[in-house]
């Protein structure tokens, strides 16, 4: 027995966007990690103009969610606002949510269909694996059948013979006779 809400129904498209928005932030994530490993040596100056190029690209002072490596490079300097300072570039305004920032958006515009092929394939496999077992099923009720069908013919076919023998017993006894 369920202890769910019999009332309260599953709202798949509520969990399709939780699991797209799940792989977009786990994406971004290693997007961070491979930033990390790749500057690690990079000096303070050269990621300072990688924010300027991208506050050029976004057209405003970006907040460390809109970067790839937002929080390597805050870790680097020390502070958010120390790295604006030596890239040049006013601290930005207020600090949007990842979901609004246009590098989610794009990672999510990826995501999205590789979650739907994603899908796709693990239906089908689910499917394959289905029908595999249900064609083993099958192959093992025939195999049953077919012993089955094996031992009444020996049945039957022993049941003719004890008749044959026995009218065979019964027509010598009449001959003796």
């Amino acid at each position: 027995m369920s202890h769910l809400n019999p009332n309260q129904h599953f709202d798949v498209e509520s969990w399709r966007d939780r699991q797209i928005a799940q792989r977009t932030k786990d994406a971004l994530a290693a997007r961070d990690a491979a930033f990390a490993e790749k500057h690690a040596d990079t000096p303070l100056r050269e990621l300072a103009l990688y924010l300027a190029r991208c506050a050029r690209t976004l057209r405003h002072s970006p907040a460390p969610c809109e970067v790839d490596g937002g929080t390597f490079i805050e870790e680097r300097f020390g502070s958010w606002d120390a790295a604006l300072e030596m890239a040049r570039l006013r601290p930005p305004a207020k600090e949007p949510k990842l979901k609004d920032t246009a590098r989610y958006k794009r990672e999510k515009a990826v995501q999205e269909p590789l979650f739907y092929e994603e899908s796709a394939r693990k239906k089908k496999a689910k499917r394959a694996k289905a029908a595999a077992r249900h064609a083993a099923q099958q192959s093992r009720l025939e195999e049953k059948e077919r012993l089955e069908q094996e031992k009444k013919e020996a049945r039957d076919a022993a049941a003719r013979q004890r008749e044959v023998e026995k009218a065979a017993e019964a027509a010598e006894q009449e001959v003796s006779c």
